[in-house]
């Protein structure tokens, strides 16, 4: 019951975030940081001393990611914005712009499995993949099962 809840009210924040005008109050983002890292640590059975260790890696981590993604989305607004105005040479620079975030993003991922490494068994870093899924499929799932208000202020 408290693992439906909780997926609920994390599909609200995020709805309210990427559907809703203004983006994501920094509040609403600590509230699902916060519900993430209590969905993960309690799927991977993180020891205090795990988590102590592991949640600053994974922040920091998802702060350089989501600093990509941002990036990302603003030459993407940008494009859809401005698309039959754009020269060749910058839909081709637009273009590599976005292999690259691909790239970026793929190569920070390698780097902080390295850190996990450090900080976590095997086993529990493969379930953390694992348990990242799990968490995406749950919050769509709600998304798409049960509707989710679209008013940022929610």
């Amino acid at each position: 019951m408290k693992h439906s809840i909780t997926i609920t009210v994390l599909a609200v924040f995020y709805a309210s975030s990427v559907f809703g005008q203004g983006g994501m109050h920094h509040e609403r983002k600590d509230e699902i940081r916060k519900i993430k890292i209590d969905f993960i640590t309690n799927q991977l059975q993180l020891t205090e001393k795990e988590i102590k260790e592991f949640v600053p890696i994974y922040n920091e981590y998802n702060d350089k990611l989501e600093n990509i993604y941002m990036n990302k989305r603003k030459k993407m607004k940008y494009f859809h914005q401005n698309n039959l105005n754009m020269s060749e040479k910058e839909l081709i620079e637009l273009g590599d712009y976005i292999v690259d975030s691909e790239i970026k993003s793929a190569e920070l991922a390698k780097v902080y499995h390295n850190k996990y490494k450090t900080v976590l068994p095997p086993m529990k870093i493969l379930l953390l993949h694992k348990a990242e899924q799990e968490f995406k499929r749950e919050l769509f799932n709600k998304i798409k099962n049960h509707g989710v208000s679209f008013n940022p202020e929610d």
